[in-house]
This record gives structure tokens, sequence and C-alpha cells, in this order.
């Protein structure tokens, strides 16, 4: 998995070199993940049966990316990112997935010399890498939890997709600020096996608000 991971990044980068004629830059970017599972009302009533309070999750997200030339405002910047998402149940006990996601940025700025102000739409795509993942203390995962947790991680879905609505700053047309919340539209989790006690089914996404800084060159 990691030579795939290595091997898809040189590939993004070889991209973003023959794009050269168009191009403004190559883009290091990473920040922040701040996302809740949007359960559905089955696995709700469940994690409160198990005494569970739904928090959001922290995770990360790093990766690669290019942006093109300002035209009338308008810049072009498809990034290739590892991003981890999840959910926290109570204190001790987490679940969370990790993504390669491509978002492609469509910024609209104003060029002020020193800063360019810009807002962003980011439609992505992404896949889940491996199963979902629990953390915590032994103590703090009781069997039933543990079982709760798989009953709906087991079969997660890999593919993903959303929007994200933001925007940020550039300085100098070298370091850039963002941030953006963003919806997954794809179901994340699994409730096959609640569905036939859910009074109000709906999709189990993951969104959440997404900071990040990157430098470019």
């Amino acid at each position: 998995m990691k030579k795939l991971i290595v091997a898809l990044v040189a590939l993004f980068i070889a991209s973003a070199i023959s794009f050269n004629a168009n191009a403004e830059g190559l883009v290091i970017k990473g920040g922040l993940n701040y996302t809740q599972l949007d359960f559905s009302q089955s696995l709700k009533d469940q994690a409160k049966a198990l005494a569970l309070d739904v928090r959001s999750y922290s995770g990360f997200h790093a990766g690669v990316g290019y942006q093109t030339e300002d035209i009338m405002g308008f810049t072009l910047q498809p990034e290739l990112l590892y991003s981890r998402k999840g959910v926290r149940l109570g204190d001790e006990v987490s679940w969370a997935m990790n993504y390669i996601e491509i978002p492609v940025n469509v910024q609209w700025g104003i060029d002020l010399v020193a800063l360019r102000p810009f807002v962003q739409l980011s439609p992505y795509m992404g896949f889940a890498i491996g199963d979902g993942r629990i953390a915590g203390s032994k103590s703090s995962i009781t069997d039933r939890v543990y079982n709760f947790i798989e009953s709906f991680s087991r079969d997660a879905h890999k593919f993903s997709y959303g929007i994200g609505i933001g925007g940020g700053v550039e300085l100098m047309r070298k370091f850039q600020i963002s941030a953006k919340y963003v919806w997954n539209f794809g179901q994340v989790a699994n409730v096959n096996e609640y569905v036939s006690q859910a009074t109000n089914v709906k999709r189990d996404t993951a969104s959440g608000l997404e900071v990040s800084v990157a430098l470019l060159f």
C-alpha cells in the first residue's frame, strides 16, 4: 500500500510538471479535519442505548497539488491528499478511516499584489485505504461497544464524493491559508443490520470543517 501511495504522488507531481506551460506552481499542503458522522436514526438509538456520546473527530490531511495561472481572477487547484476522518464515541473511544482524496478547488480572488483573498468551490472524490480503525483503551471498549462499532465499520463503503465551500488568502502568492466546509454525499458506514429497525433511515456521511496551510512553488 505504501508503494501505491508513493506511485500516486509521483504520478501527480509528474502531471503537474507536464502542465508547466500554464501552471502557477506546485502546492504542498497540510491541515486539520474536524469531521462528524451523520448517523442514521437507528445508529443514533444504538449509540444512546450504549451510553455513547457522539462527537466530532479531529483528523488531518496532507498532500500535493498545483495551481494554474490567474485568468480573470480564477485559478484551478487540483490536489492529491491523504486524509483521516472519523467520529468520537465518548471521551476515550474513536473510529476513523483513512482516505486518498482528489479535490479540485475552483478559486476566484482579487490580486492585491501582497495578498490575494479568494473564495473556492471544491468538488472531490476519495477512496478509503484499509478498514475503519477503532481506537481506545481496553477498559473503555466493552464487548458491546466494540461489536456496535464493528457492525457499521466492517462493510464501510470505500468510495466517497462530495463538495466543499470556503475561502482563504494568499500572501505574496507563496503562502496560502484556507478553510472550507465539506459535505460528503457518499455513504460511509454500513447500516444494513439496522435498516429493519430504523424509523428514519438516511445515509451515514462524514462532513465537517477543513483548515489548511499551503506553500506554493
